[in-house]
């Protein structure tokens, strides 16, 4: 991931209306409009820093302390996958490990 890249994504990401419904269902934003929720993620984007970003076979993830947020973007169309809360003291959502089961 470089700047010009992360630059890129923030312009050039994209969503449906459901996949909007459920990001701002995620991120507690249900009452923000579609153009509103479409700002603040470029913001997520463009907050996160370059050391924060994960390349994981086809997704990125932009994992944001200021906005308490990781977003899964497919790297070939750049749809937002998933956007989800940072969970305080959980070592999966911070990336200490990874959610794979352990039997």
């Amino acid at each position: 991931m470089n700047e010009t890249l992360r630059t890129k994504i923030a312009d050039q990401f994209r969503n449906t209306s459901l996949g909007f419904s459920r990001i701002k269902r995620n991120l507690n934003m249900i009452h923000s409009s579609d153009v509103e929720t479409e700002k603040i993620l470029r913001k997520i984007i463009l907050l996160t820093t370059l050391n924060n970003v994960e390349t994981k076979g086809k997704n990125y993830y932009f994992k944001c302390f200021e906005y308490n947020a990781i977003l899964t973007i497919n790297s070939h169309t750049l749809t937002i996958i998933t956007a989800r809360k940072i969970i305080k003291n959980d070592p999966v959502s911070e990336g200490k490990i990874t959610n794979k089961r352990i039997c």
